[in-house]
């Protein structure tokens, strides 16, 4: 049993994901980030709010050539504000007009707008400046106005009491070889009289767009930029360089487009295992089996696939696993959906090198994020499910983490003991861990159901001491236990549902868990058990790789135990995890090796056979290897004011100065890698599960 008491420390911190979120070329317009969509036209803010644009879009991103301007950049060809999703040399952004809004402008008192007291400026039918985008414009302001216009009968009562926008946005245009991309929507808007002068109130808006070349002549130069360049040639993977990793280099400064587009096209995988899969491209043009379980085109399946996947691919097939390498980029699970969907659907064009591929575009696309389906709770009297559900407004927004708790009490339909046998977990994509804690008897109160809480990491903040229950990485994850035995659990029992996550999509995520409980009322003849040590005190210095230090768990229980279940948990600097029955004499002793994994995010599973049994007093011996700048990026923290940067638990995570802002010294520095709560931090815990041998006679029967 492993315990802990309170920490009264959080965990929350922006994650920077290095290779996973980096962007290259042109940046796309950002959402709004109110989520109003409405963006004020200028003027007086007495009079600002009886027309605003509504365009879902973020101002000023990126920042403009001149500190003065307000404008809405989009880059053309990008889905996120570019509504045609083409490449061809114009935007083509979506605006609507919404009146007379006095919910965040106490001061701005709005009254009623009759027909006609809204116009779009534009030239006259059959002049050779009329604009037909800005007239359907004026179109769908007339229709909101109708016959009887808005009425405002409580004028600046605040809370947008007679707000209304037009039904539908109009398109509008900008090209990028007309006045360098700009466009500008004016609009004049007049209340009837109002105030205590009664007299009409005016106010002149005013948008300017402004639409960026893509920067990309085609979808293979663009996928060189935003997918190679800056997410395979980095340091932290090393496909660039007079030896580049595999033999293969991905950066077009010095093997430019066209040696680029052979790399992946014509030359061979140098590696043997490929080959003999079947694989003799790393990029198979027109590729037929992409939507299936394993495609012929190498590199599409290191990027889609978990280092855990592709061994399987390896296994399954009867070569060794490893033989594809590792999932690409190094230290991450994923890659962005995003991203694998716009090389998938160019691999699927034939892969050209030249011209747009229908279904590509231009600027960072769009991560695609579904929730998970929710796991069918057991048959009655087989079991019972426990739910933590999405925390009511609450999402974790890109390039982010948080570790939190929220404590769940099972169903009241649970009134007797049960004899749990295997256990389903269920999550929203996007964990990197979660645990449940089951409280044990101290001194303070027992556990109660509590709000969710996303600054409770392991648990700590509410209750005492706990213990280890299940634990998985997975978003699915099933645990079996050996015939005839179980773990027990009580009517109103309640769980802490620790939750890790991290979000490496360029969308907002949510957590959600369902875990199935599969069990009867009958009794088996043993009980489960758990242990969880770590090591706790490793230190691994800036640009090296290193161990931690050689942890040992001695049993303690007179009575033999049978280890049926035992892995691994390290973070993503984590490059591999070793275990001995007997004390090694270093790092790469073999001897008594009994447990060896590469993956961190998918460690191996040890169900040995026959058990692995520990008398009283017998060793586990074992230690982890991390990566601090090597291949993997270093770690790197803000130094606060008056301490050190690289103390303990410095949650101020940064990539560059830029990066840390109010309670640091504005300084970011390498750091030794050490233990932390963060996926920037490290771990090395070795969780197991066993049951008692057999009385008298100690074997493991089953």
């Amino acid at each position: 049993m492993t315990q802990f008491g309170s920490r009264p420390r959080t965990a929350f911190t922006i994650l920077v994901l290095g290779s996973l979120v980096a962007l290259a070329g042109p940046a796309c317009a950002h959402d709004d980030p109110a989520n109003d969509g409405l963006i004020d036209g200028g003027g007086s803010a007495k009079t600002d709010c009886i027309s605003k644009f509504q365009t879902g879009l973020e101002l000023n991103y990126p920042p403009p050539p001149k500190k003065k301007q307000r404008e809405l950049a989009c880059t053309d060809g990008d889905l996120a504000c570019d509504a045609d999703g083409a490449v061809n040399g114009s935007c083509s952004v979506n605006v609507g007009l919404c009146l007379a809004d006095d919910g965040d402008m106490p001061e701005c008192t709005p009254a009623s707008i009759a027909p006609g007291a809204v116009v779009v400026k534009n030239k006259p039918v059959g002049h050779r400046k009329h604009d037909p985008e800005l007239a359907a414009l004026q179109s769908s302001v007339d229709a909101l106005l109708g016959t009887g216009g808005v009425a405002c009968d409580n004028p600046g009562a605040g809370g947008g009491s007679c707000f209304q926008c037009t039904a539908a946005p109009s398109p509008v245009t900008a090209a990028v070889s007309v006045r360098k991309g700009r466009k500008k929507v004016k609009v004049k808007a007049v209340t009837e009289p109002a105030g205590a002068k009664n007299k009409p109130i005016k106010d002149k808006d005013k948008l300017k767009l402004r639409c960026l070349e893509c920067g990309s002549e085609s979808t293979f130069e663009h996928l060189a930029k935003i997918v190679f360049k800056a997410n395979c040639t980095t340091s932290s993977v090393c496909h660039t360089g007079p030896g580049p990793a595999a033999g293969l280099n991905l950066d077009t400064d010095s093997v430019g487009l066209a040696g680029l587009y052979a790399e992946l096209i014509a030359e061979a995988p140098t590696s043997p295992g490929p080959a003999a899969w079947g694989m003799t491209q790393r990029i198979v043009p027109g590729d037929p089996d992409l939507d299936s379980s394993v495609s012929s085109s190498l590199v599409y399946e290191k990027l889609r696939k978990t280092n855990s996947e592709l061994d399987q691919i390896c296994t399954d097939n009867g070569q060794p696993a490893g033989c594809l390498g590792t999932h690409m980029p190094p230290g991450a699970d994923g890659f962005s959906t995003g991203k694998l969907e716009l090389l998938k659907n160019w691999i699927a064009a034939g892969a050209p090198f030249d011209g747009w591929v229908a279904g590509s575009t231009c600027g960072e696309p769009a991560d695609i994020w579904n929730p998970a389906q929710p796991l069918d709770p057991p048959p009655p009297g087989q079991g019972f499910q426990v739910h933590m559900p999405a925390p009511e407004g609450f999402v974790l927004q890109p390039g982010t983490e948080f570790e939190g708790c929220q404590w769940i009490r099972i169903p009241d339909s649970v009134t007797e003991t049960t004899y749990v046998t295997s256990v389903d977990l269920r999550a929203n994509s996007g964990t990197h861990h979660i645990i449940l804690w089951e409280d044990q008897p101290d001194s303070g109160p027992a556990a109660e159901p509590t709000a969710f809480d996303a600054d409770d990491s392991l648990c700590a903040n509410d209750f005492g001491l706990k213990s280890f229950r299940i634990g998985a990485q997975d978003a699915d994850f099933v645990q079996s236990l050996p015939d005839n035995v179980s773990f027990t659990i009580e009517p109103g029992k309640v769980f802490g549902f620790n939750v890790h996550y991290t979000n490496p999509f360029n969308v907002p995520i949510q957590p959600e868990v369902w875990v199935n409980f599969n069990g009867t009322a009958t009794p088996t003849a043993r009980e489960a058990a758990d242990i969880f040590p770590g090591d706790l005190s490793f230190s691994v210095p800036p640009g090296t790789i290193g161990t931690g230090n050689l942890v040992s768990y001695e049993y303690p229980w007179s009575w033999p135990g049978c280890f049926f279940f035992l892995t691994s948990h390290m973070h993503r600097r984590g490059t591999e995890f070793k275990a001995w029955t007997s004390k090694p004499s270093s790092w790469s002793d073999t001897t008594d090796l009994i447990y060896d994994s590469t993956d961190w995010d998918h460690p191996v599973v040890l169900d040995p056979w026959p058990r692995l049994m520990l008398s009283q007093g017998d060793k586990l011996w074992f230690q982890c290897q991390f990566d601090n700048g090597v291949f993997a990026d270093v770690t790197r923290r803000c130094r606060p004011l008056g301490a050190s940067a690289c103390g303990l638990f410095n949650d101020y995570v940064c990539v560059t100065d830029a990066d840390c802002g109010a309670g640091t010294t504005g300084v970011c520095e390498d750091c030794p890698l050490d233990f932390g709560f963060l996926s920037e931090d490290e771990m090395c815990f070795m969780p197991g599960l066993y049951y008692p041998a057999t009385y008298g006679t100690p074997t493991c029967p089953w």
